[in-house]
């Protein structure tokens, strides 16, 4: 074989060797995406190793990481303010120290939920690695958990701040931590002494509160004493902050002279009162236009219709009424200009919504939604409604509004039969059946709704709301006792309830400081409704309310100093 074949054949073995040496680990290629998030093989050293003296400290992993997720769901534990080198190898990741970790002290490195692999799959509950520069290890701990304060369910990846006594709350954190799944959060190997633990919205990940920017709710105590070898439970909290970022109205658009598309920057929802004005560059209305409807697969885009054509040698603005996102937020003032159109409308009529799909009562109509304005189309002239096995081709009663069908009884929803809505869809020429459930008053549920009787006291009421399976608000009302909720159609809900301590009748989240421990919260998910049946149901708080914890603080107090205060406060007064 000629020598240069010989250096040839061994120039591509050495490039083979160094691309496998030098190529960055992926996930492999081909095949379904793994829906299994990645476990911890192995830490090295061992959690819970003392006489620690090494610079670094290594986690290995089943699966390739995303490596910006290791990096912001890494924390250390108290902060120490180290400084360090993440590197990765294969499904390894080796954190080296560019300082000395300090003497005696137990250093916590964790990983918390947002730690994902390539395919994004993030791992369920934190990982941690605890040891100790000294002969032992601090063993204390604290628990708690975190709801979510409008449907009860766990809040996965919330943020807790601790801090251990004497501490400043204009300084970062001792300890950081995030729920799992289940919405548990774990503080472990803590020193003995007393701590303070709260909920932070901590928006820019800096261990510290801005209170000007960041919401902080606090747990239903002040402060926490951990003993060495045992739990210390902070209980239950629920987190609700209202939503007051106002959605923008990102771009408008044309389909034809008379069809608007506006797209927003969140999902919107049309009310009864909801308007749309066309404007001229002057700031003069040129036209109304009638909110259709909100895209099902893509909400953040509104459809409209203009009761006159805009020419398309001239640019308009927007301005929107009663448009909202799910928290009732409406737009910002700003809307970006658009031209008009001469193109003609040919929109088909087609159904986007059956608004009425849970079920009416008796007497109540079937309202539809449809894709355009349908007074005089093809939709009308071919409705049928099928009552069992009978075809009715001249319907009567029914409304438009719009692009809205009002389907009534012309008595009633006649009891045993069943009803169908028959659309004639023109595009492929075929007729399109709509179930029309009918509920019977006769066949309803109800709940029968008793506070328990610790948590009664007079002229101080209970704030009660009941959801249906899809998050829909069925009731809502108020008792200091007892109430009864009728007329429920079989199925499942949710009961939330608060004591109005204050009277404003708003729920009350607690004030992280001063301190102010949030008004009683209960949620109780998945209460089934049976026809015809009554669902007696009590409900209990289960942390201490306010009023218990004031008069638990004030027999802790010397009755020496409880004079003093008495005398404070008798001189503010006078």
């Amino acid at each position: 074989m000629p020598f240069f074949r010989y250096i040839t054949i061994l120039a591509i073995l050495l490039l083979s060797v160094l691309f496998v040496y030098c190529a960055t680990p992926t996930a492999p290629t081909g095949g379904e995406v793994s829906r299994i998030p990645p476990s911890i093989i192995k830490t090295v050293p061992e959690t819970g190793t003392v006489n620690f003296d090494d610079d670094e400290i290594r986690f290995y992993f089943d699966k390739y990481l995303d490596r910006r997720s290791f990096e912001n769901a890494f924390s250390i534990n108290p902060d120490l303010q180290l400084d360090y080198r993440v590197r990765f190898r294969g499904r390894s990741v080796r954190i080296q120290f560019n300082e000395p970790l300090p003497d005696s002290t137990t250093v916590i490195f964790t990983l918390g939920t947002e730690l994902s692999d390539v395919d994004r799959n993030r791992i369920r509950s934190p990982i941690v690695l605890a040891l100790s520069t000294g002969p032992t290890i601090d063993e204390g701990n604290i628990e708690g958990r975190i709801l979510d304060a409008f449907t009860g369910k766990a809040l996965e990846g919330a943020t807790v701040l601790l801090y251990r006594e004497p501490f400043d709350l204009e300084q970062r954190a001792e300890y950081v931590a995030q729920t799992d799944s289940s919405g548990k959060v774990s503080f472990s190997y803590l020193r003995d002494g007393e701590y303070k633990a709260f909920w932070l919205n901590d928006r820019n990940r800096n261990r510290i509160w801005d209170r000007e920017r960041e919401a902080a709710r606090p747990f239903n105590k002040q402060f926490v004493s951990v003993t060495d070898g045992e739990t210390a439970q902070l209980g239950t909290m629920f987190v609700g902050e209202p939503d007051t970022l106002r959605p923008e109205l990102q771009g408008v658009g044309m389909f034809s002279s008379q069809r608007l598309r506006l797209r927003f920057s969140r999902e919107m929802l049309l009310h009864d009162d909801s308007e749309i004005v066309v404007v001229d560059t002057l700031g003069n209305t040129f036209a109304s236009a009638l909110p259709l409807y909100a895209q099902p697969d893509q909400m953040n885009v509104v459809f409209a219709h203009t009761e006159r054509r805009l020419p398309e040698d001239q640019t308009f603005r927007i301005e929107t009424k009663g448009i909202t996102d799910k928290h009732g937020n409406l737009p910002t003032d700003y809307s970006p200009g658009f031209t008009g159109s001469m193109v003609s409308d040919t929109t088909h009529v087609r159904k986007i919504r059956h608004l009425t799909s849970g079920g009416v009562f008796e007497t109540e109509p079937h309202v539809f939604q449809f894709s355009t304005l349908i007074e005089g189309t093809v939709l009308m002239d071919s409705l049928q409604i099928v009552q069992d096995e009978i075809i009715y081709t001249a319907w009567e009663p029914y409304e438009i509004e719009g692009n809205l069908l009002f389907i009534y009884p012309p008595e009633n929803w006649q009891d045993g039969s069943n009803y169908t809505a028959r659309f004639f869809d023109v595009r492929n020429g075929v007729f399109r059946d709509v179930p029309m459930k009918i509920l019977r008053s006769s066949r309803m549920g109800s709940i029968d709704l008793e506070i328990a009787e610790k948590y009664r006291k007079e002229e101080i009421y209970h704030h009660i709301t009941v959801y249906d399976k899809d998050g829909f608000e069925v009731f809502s009302g108020k008792t200091t006792d007892s109430i009864e909720i009728p007329m429920l159609p079989a199925g499942h809900y949710t009961i939330r309830s608060f004591k109005d301590l204050n009277g404003d009748g708003r729920w009350f989240r607690g004030s992280v400081d001063p301190f102010e421990i949030p008004e009683p919260l209960v949620i109780q998910r998945s209460l089934r409704v049976a026809e015809r049946m009554v669902s007696d149901i009590e409900l209990s708080y289960s942390e201490p309310e306010r009023s218990e914890v004031i008069e638990e603080f004030i027999e802790e107090i010397p009755d020496s100093e409880l004079n003093e205060t008495e005398e404070v406060q008798q001189e503010e007064q006078n």
